[in-house]
C-alpha cells in the first residue's frame, strides 16, 4: 500500500477515545485518528493548495461549504453521515473543524489537550465558560476565535478534544466532553497560578 493510499484509506477503525459517544461507537469512527490524519494532510506540503487552504479559513455559519470541505470529506470517506446525526449537521460540524484546523496547521498535538492549550494560551475565564456553554452556531462562532487566537499565540493543541465538542454538544457525552476540557483547562490555570 503506497502512502498516498494510506493517508486517504477510510477511517473507521475502532473507537478508542474513552470519551466517544455510542452512537460514534456503532459507526467505528475515530475522530481523533481523522483528526490527526485531516492536521498531517494539511501540513503537508503541496498536498492541498493555498487556495484550498485560505477557502477552509474563510468558512463561517454563513458560508460553511466550500469545494475544499468536499474533496477532504471524499478523501478520507467522511462525507456520509452517520445515523445519529443528519447529514447537514454532519457537513456543517466538519466545515468548523476543519476551519478551525486550517488556522492551526502544524499545530495539532495529542498531548497538549484543549483545555490545557487553552489555559497556557492565556484564554479568558469568562470566554472559556461562554465556550462551554455554547452549541449550534454559537459554538461555531467561539470556536473561530478560539482558533485565531491560539494560531495568533502559535499554540499546539490536541484539536481532535475541539472535535469532540463539535460532534457531541449535548446528552450525557457532551457533558463529559465538556467537564474533561474544564478539568484539564483548570488544572493548567491552577498550575500557572502556583508557580
Amino acid at each position: 500500500m503506497t502512502s498516498e493510499q494510506e493517508s486517504t484509506e477510510t477511517i473507521t477503525e475502532d473507537v478508542s477515545d474513552k470519551s466517544g459517544t455510542a452512537e460514534q461507537e456503532n459507526t467505528g469512527l475515530n475522530i481523533g485518528k481523522a483528526v490527526g490524519k485531516i492536521a498531517s494532510l494539511m501540513k503537508e506540503k503541496g498536498a492541498l493548495s493555498t487556495g484550498d487552504l485560505a477557502e477552509l479559513r474563510r468558512i463561517s455559519p454563513d458560508q460553511p461549504f466550500t469545494p475544499a470541505l468536499w474533496r477532504i470529506l471524499l478523501m478520507f470517506d467522511l462525507n456520509e453521515s452517520p445515523g445519529w446525526i443528519s447529514q447537514e449537521q454532519w457537513e456543517r460540524r466538519w466545515a468548523t473543524l476543519l476551519m478551525v484546523m486550517a488556522h492551526n496547521i502544524g499545530l495539532h498535538n495529542y498531548r497538549v489537550s484543549f483545555g490545557q492549550a487553552l489555559a497556557n494560551a492565556g484564554w479568558s475565564e469568562l470566554r472559556f465558560v461562554q465556550l462551554m456553554k455554547s452549541n449550534g452556531e454559537t459554538l461555531e462562532k467561539h470556536l473561530r476565535r478560539v482558533a485565531q487566537f491560539l494560531a495568533g499565540k502559535n499554540q499546539e493543541a490536541d484539536w481532535s478534544d475541539a472535535a469532540r465538542l463539535l460532534f457531541t454538544q449535548s446528552g450525557e457525552s457532551g457533558e463529559k466532553i465538556r467537564l474533561s476540557i474544564s478539568r484539564n483547562y483548570y488544572s493548567a490555570l491552577y498550575a500557572q497560578e502556583n508557580n
